[in-house]
């Protein structure tokens, strides 16, 4: 049977994980400019496909945080109402 893991530990695991994959493809953009004699242009372009999408994700999983937390917080208000009503 498996044991239920609660919610805020699973986000934050998710959350590290995306950290470090996150700088794991910084690091690889940062070797890979290193290694190639590129123009000041195409540089931005690479940083710009490293860090937009780090951007998005990082809104994403704020989003998230705060709609299980609103989540969370209506659950419980909807089961003290209900023990409230059923007193």
């Amino acid at each position: 049977m498996p044991v239920p893991v609660p919610v805020p530990l699973l986000f934050w695991i998710c959350i590290t994980l995306v950290v470090v994959a996150q700088l794991l493809i910084l690091r690889s953009t940062v070797r890979a400019m290193r290694a190639s004699s590129s123009a000041s242009a195409r540089r931005t372009i690479e940083w710009a496909y490293a860090v937009v999408p780090m951007v998005v994700l990082a809104v994403v999983l704020v989003a998230t945080w705060q709609a299980s937390r609103d989540h969370g917080t209506r659950q419980d208000m909807e089961a003290r109402a209900n023990q409230t009503s059923a007193s």
